[in-house]
């Protein structure tokens, strides 16, 4: 059996990005509006924020805000934290 190896960090911060986009496609309209009046920022961030393809991580203090108004389960919550912190693990 091939050895697997460990995700790069830009890839962990694709995977919670991609969750957190999940979580903003299942919730009502303009959440990202409300999201992004939250954080005092512009609905552009919030679409970067969720974007995979930027590999920028998420800055953790918007983290609590983004639960928030996601309102997001406690298992959503649990599953995004292991993966943010998976990816603070590997900052160089």
């Amino acid at each position: 059996m091939a050895d697997v190896l460990p995700a790069s960090r830009a890839e962990i911060i694709a995977s919670y990005k991609t969750l957190l986009r999940s979580f903003l496609e299942r919730r009502p309209s303009g959440l990202r509006g409300r999201l992004a009046m939250a954080l005092g920022k512009h609905k552009s961030f919030v679409s970067q924020i969720a974007n995979p393809a930027y590999a920028v991580p998420i800055p953790a203090g918007d983290l609590p805000i983004i639960f928030e108004i996601c309102h997001l389960s406690a298992q959503e919550r649990q599953g995004f934290l292991d993966l943010y912190r998976r990816s603070e693990e590997r900052r160089v």
